[in-house]
């Protein structure tokens, strides 16, 4: 009988019965993506071959010294495999039409000349353009493998090296045929390529892995490896090569708050291999919170880095938290020779954000600032700024060639040409782009700055490619590491905290504290398209079976963790967590944490809600005591390994609307269903989805499905209180050919008919609890009535709302009746006097009533509405909904808690005043009789607004008298919010004028009178 030999990640060999072989191969063989690798272990007796192939390729069956034999498929269509002298085959159709994935990989070196052409690495799908680098005009694309990140030409070898991020290789691309011929496996997430002098080893850093392995270029095997410093990335080789320089893209800094210091963080930002002898000899400590390149020139090594001053990230007159920096090192000694922020130093023209590649042309030293979208030529001794030049799609690699610049923007798909003299030449623009727009936009934002205090950082500086920097952050009124982030549409709560309902609640309260960025209804979407397309990386890492399988050890460590270990209570069900929320918090008891996902953990890098483990046993141990076992050493380890090896598997329902269980469902429109994988599309596999009653009829329904995404809508509206449930066949199927495995059910109970309709104009009116800044609470004795307009269009099942929550942001409420009780969602809330900070509930249902018996409702109020933010929250807010009032006819009078004294000069302008000894003043507003004053600080809406002043120091207020365009003590001008004049417009001649003042007891009062004709 025929055994076959597998070499594991763990450096053993099983033997394979015939027949065992099927069973082990987890990859596609219907669907396999063209440019990917295809692994076949190696048989003890034989070889396999290709028998079959569709006409034209030229690829072949390449043995390697791993175990495996490997086939890299370049063109759709079938393949057959045999092993010589047996029966043992296998097939593999190629297809190059693949949904796309967002594993939210960057670039490093994308760009290489090639025989005086420029190729570039397209990152986001398969391909690598051909470039004139005199025109910019493409000349042609080569498939590759999966996210290509960095290319090096071995020029004495005939072959361009492609990192293939996503599918764990190094790509052979044969230069005389422009065809990828081969891919060595590698180990998991190859990040940078670096050529020695000779051009004969290529040294790979491994992101996850914390090491860089050696490639023989001329055989395609890895000849060494050598453990460097965390998250290794980008690297630099000497002049003579024998040294490598590795830089650790994300190394946080030792400060953590008051958590003390960890001074590992410090250590080995940046470490020197011999290559030689392929070991570690030297460190640098202390570059930076996170390093985006390395670049060696003219006897020095440079590096691009940011460095970060946790404690100073409130500081918004400088802020000096984020200092995007380039810093010289002498590479003997290994000192700083000097350092400058891009930004801030007197040569600057500007702030520079988050810079990246570098290169020396012209005499000049040239980084890339991604966050800016700029290339600035520095002086390559004193780092003085030269010049800058704008370089479009958050560029990350810039390449000199002789008196050119090329600087790949990856986001835009272009290549930005420059002279060394800082002229600006053509720009190449490629083709192929498979992200969403909306992704494209949401990222575009996400790696740029924000605005006013966010001018200097983006979002991207601590969530670092959808990551964590490992450093802790004030968050509110809490501290604490960042949370990386993948499936967000299925891991809420969201946050440490659980500060919001869902992804889509939490982007209305985040993007303002963080960059300072106006929340808009475009920004929002734009946002939650890019966040929501997260995943975690494909299945295979450095320690699972090529395929993505877990080895033996990590099914014992499974099993320590379910049983002896106690884990699986709170890390439960295919994510490792239904998002429990533990009141005491995980290792830190002074707030709730909620439990996070497990999946790809192995990649953190940091560990814990304060970043303070730095290896999964360490977070294993600190985590031990919430279970109450104690394990032992050996034991750690197992539960370590089984950590290590649980990637993203599993094709499972991630989330749908309407919720497992919910009982309040709506009974028309499409049910939504969103899986941790994308779908296969085909009619068959689409007919292994069903809507049904819970007796098990059947219901008619249509079922469409894109990525990851799956509707079932059905042909008739459901029956109200009715109980029904999508089942999923077991056979049901990823693309990846992947399947549940078991049957799947969404059971959901229909909302009772509407008794109630709502429909028109209302007013929903928040008692937002006051924020006690002495106890840093909310405090639920003072409230903050904070109306929203908005209008009700009814539908079968209750209304859609539509709001328009500031001048620039529109947001919709789908709003279930049940009888007389309405269902909400998420309601977002203007919070006054909070600087455009917005807040958002979780969801929360109001009791409608008909006071004339119309059927449509007069009002509505509840009383179970959950607020919160980092460090505080309130349950049972009270919120009503109720018709607008209506304005009186006449121009006079005075309405309000705080009387107050008007007085009119000859002109019609007004001067007020009232008793500063009770009560101050937040904001004063100067209007025509229909605008609505904010409910504290902020813009007005509606009407027209002639002077808007605001407190300086919310929640402090400000004191009368005030005359009508001089500022009185305290305050601020804001009319430009309103789209008035700085200092008052004109005051209509015999016209009707209104003035709002709203107090420090958040009470309004609002005199009218009229102008003087004439």
């Amino acid at each position: 009988m025929l055994a076959l030999a597998l070499s594991l990640g763990a450096g053993c060999q099983i033997e394979l019965e015939p027949g065992e072989l099927e069973q082990l191969q987890m990859q596609p063989t219907r669907r396999f993506p063209v440019g990917s690798t295809f692994y076949l272990p190696v048989p003890a007796e034989g070889q396999w071959t290709l028998a079959r192939g569709p006409e034209g390729n030229d690829n072949q069956v390449v043995t390697g010294a791993d175990g495996y034999a490997r086939f890299t498929p370049v063109m759709a269509g079938e393949y057959e495999f045999v092993i010589s002298g047996t029966d043992e085959r296998r097939t593999m159709t190629a297809v190059d039409q693949v949904p796309y994935e967002h594993f939210n990989y960057y670039q490093t070196s994308s760009m290489a000349m090639v025989e005086g052409e420029l190729w570039v690495a397209h990152l986001f799908d398969p391909h690598v353009s051909r470039v004139d680098p005199a025109s910019g005009e493409v000349t042609g694309t080569i498939q590759v493998g999966p996210w290509p990140a960095a290319l090096a030409h071995a020029a004495d070898h005939g072959v361009v090296l492609v990192a293939h991020k996503a599918g764990d290789t190094i790509g052979f691309v044969d230069v005389a045929s422009g065809r990828l011929v081969d891919s060595l496996w590698v180990g998991d997430e190859p990040a940078e390529i670096v050529l020695s002098p000779d051009g004969a080893t290529a040294y790979v850093s491994l992101a996850t892995e914390d090491a860089v392995v050696a490639v023989d270029v001329a055989s395609r095997e890895v000849t060494g490896r050598v453990a460097v410093n965390v998250n290794p990335t980008t690297m630099a080789i000497s002049d003579d090569g024998s040294a490598l320089y590795v830089a650790s893209y994300r190394s946080a800094v030792s400060s953590r708050q008051e958590y003390g210091s960890d001074e590992r963080n410090d250590q080995s930002d940046l470490v020197v291999v011999d290559t030689e002898s392929f070991e570690v000899t030297g460190a640098i400590g202390n570059v930076g919170a996170t390093t985006g390149g390395v670049l060696f020139a003219q006897g020095r090594l440079y590096v691009a880095t940011t460095r970060a001053v946790v404690e100073e990230l409130t500081a918004e007159d400088d802020m000096t938290a984020f200092r995007h920096s380039v810093v010289a090192y002498d590479p003997s000694s290994l000192a700083e020779v000097a350092a400058v922020d891009l930004g801030r130093q007197p040569s600057a023209a500007g702030l520079a954000v988050r810079p990246f590649g570098m290169a020396m042309g012209g005499g000049t030293l040239w980084v890339t600032a991604e966050g800016s979208d700029l290339l600035v030529g520095l002086d390559p001794d004193s780092l003085a700024e030269r010049t800058r030049i704008s370089a479009a799609g958050r560029p990350r690699t810039v390449l000199a060639d002789g008196d050119r610049l090329f600087v790949h923007g990856a986001q835009a798909y272009q290549v930005t040409v420059a002279g060394t003299d800082g002229t600006v030449g053509p720009v190449a623009q490629l083709s192929g782009d498979p992200r969403p727009e909306g992704v494209i936009q949401g990222q575009f934002l996400y790696t740029g700055t924000g605005e006013g205090h966010g001018l200097n950082h983006s979002c991207a500086d601590c969530h670092v490619d959808g990551l964590t920097d490992g450093n802790v952050w004030s968050a509110g009124f809490s501290k604490a590491a960042t949370r990386p982030m993948f499936w967000m549409e299925g891991t809420g709560p969201i946050g440490w905290e659980g500060d919001a309902y869902d992804l889509y609640a939490y982007l209305y309260g985040s993007p303002t504290p963080t960059i300072g960025a106006t929340v808009t209804t475009e920004l929002h979407q734009a946002f939650y398209d890019y966040l929501a397309a997260l995943v975690p990386p494909p299945p295979a890492n450095g320690m699972t079976h090529r395929d993505g399988s877990p080895t033996e050890d990590a099914l014992r460590g499974e099993a320590v963790f379910e049983n002896e270990g106690s884990c699986g209570g709170c890390h439960a069900g295919p994510l490792k967590t239904q998002g429990l929320r533990l009141p005491g918090g995980g290792t830190h008891s002074d707030y709730a944490v909620v439990v996070p996902s497990l999946i790809g953990s192995y990649r953190h890098t940091f560990w814990l809600v304060d970043g303070a483990a730095r290896t999964l046993e360490e977070a294993v141990v600190a985590m031990l005591p919430l279970s109450g076992v104690s394990l032992e050493e050996g034991q750690v380890a197992d539960i370590a390994r089984y950590l290590g090896e649980l990637t993203a598997r599993e094709f499972f329902v991630l989330t749908s609307s309407p919720l497992p269980g919910i009982d309040y469902a709506k009974g028309e429109g499409p049910l939504e269903v969103t899986f941790s994988h994308p779908v296969f599309a085909g009619a068959d596999n689409l007919d292994r989805v069903t809507l049904r009653t819970a007796g098990g009829e059947a219901v008619e329904a249509t079922v469409e499905a894109e990525g990851r995404y799956l509707s079932v809508t059905p042909v008739a509206p459901l029956t109200p209180g009715g109980d029904y449930e999508i089942a999923f066949d077991p056979n049901f199927e990823a693309f990846d050919e992947r399947t549940l495995g078991a049957e799947a059910t969404i059971p959901f109970t229909v909302a009772d008919a509407p008794a109630i309709r709502l429909e028109g104009d209302y007013v929903i009116t928040v008692h937002h609890p006051n924020l006690d800044r002495d106890q840093d609470i909310y405090d639920t004795e003072v409230t903050i009535p904070i109306g929203l307009p908005v209008t009700a269009n009814p539908t079968g099942y209750g209304a859609i709302f539509d709001a328009s929550v500031t001048d620039v942001l529109d947001a919709q409420y789908d709003v279930t009746i049940d009888g007389d009780v309405a269902h909400f969602s998420t309601i977002v809330i203007p919070i006054p006097g909070a600087g455009g900070i917005l807040n958002r509930s979780f969801p929360a249902t109001l009791t409608l009533v008909d006071d004339d018996g119309d059927g449509v409702a007069d009002g509505g109020e509840g009383n179970d509405m959950t607020l919160r933010n980092p460090g505080l929250e309130a349950d049972g807010v009270r919120f009503t909904i109720a018709r607008p009032s209506e304005e009186p006819n006449d121009c006079s009078g005075q309405e309000g808690d705080n009387p107050v004294d008007l007085m009119i000069d000859a002109v019609g302008n007004p001067t007020i005043d009232w008793d500063g000894g009770n009560v101050q003043a937040l904001g004063y507003f100067v209007t025509d009789p229909n605008a609505e004053p904010p409910l504290g600080p902020g813009a007005v809406t509606g009407g027209e607004t002639y002077w808007a002043v605001s407190t300086a120091s919310f929640p402090d207020g400000f004191v009368g008298p005030v005359v009508y365009g001089e500022l009185p003590e305290g305050t601020t001008d804001v009319s430009a919010n309103s789209e008035a004049p700085e200092g008052g417009a004109e005051l209509p001649r015999g016209g009707c004028v209104k003035i709002s003042v709203i107090f420090t007891d958040f009470t309004t009062t609002t005199v009218r009178y009229e102008t003087p004709a004439g």
